[in-house]
């Protein structure tokens, strides 16, 4: 840990050296600022959507009614917060060993030990976002991290 931890020091304080004269060009970038002296403001100008756009048009073009109506619900999800339909299994939570036991997928539960024959419970909605490690044939198989 100790070594972990002198070289992020290290790494930072190489990272912090002197900044940059104006007459420096950052190699492979001739003309271009660094990207630490790009201006904000300019950075839209090539037609780039801020996350809060891409969000109010990820709820936009969800039906709302149609969603509901689907017993589905509106939410945000995944590390940009963009809004989707997550609609939940009637199976959810029901002990399965492979996907076929389920609407969804088949997933561990957290005591299951990989290598060891084990049951997993139906997947509880669409989302496809989080950790989760699927069940084929009573094994574990796939595990996955989703932002």
């Amino acid at each position: 840990m100790r070594i972990f931890l002198a070289t992020l020091v290290f790494c930072l304080a190489a990272s912090c050296s002197a900044p940059k004269t104006s007459d420096e060009t950052p190699p492979g970038q001739i003309g271009e600022p660094a990207a630490d002296e790009v201006d904000l403001a300019d950075a839209n100008e090539g037609g780039e959507k801020t996350i809060e756009e891409m969000r109010a048009e990820s709820l936009a073009a969800i039906d709302r009614e149609a969603c509901e109506g689907a017993g589905g619900e509106v939410r945000q999800e995944g590390m940009l917060g963009m809004y989707r339909c997550v609609k939940s299994y009637a199976d959810a939570g029901k002990t399965c060993r492979s996907k076929s036991d389920c609407e969804g997928k088949c997933l561990a539960t957290d005591d299951a030990m990989p290598d060891e024959e084990t049951v997993g419970a139906c997947q509880a909605d669409d989302s496809p976002f989080g950790c989760y490690a699927e069940v084929e044939d009573g094994k574990i198989t796939n595990a996955i991290c989703v932002d």
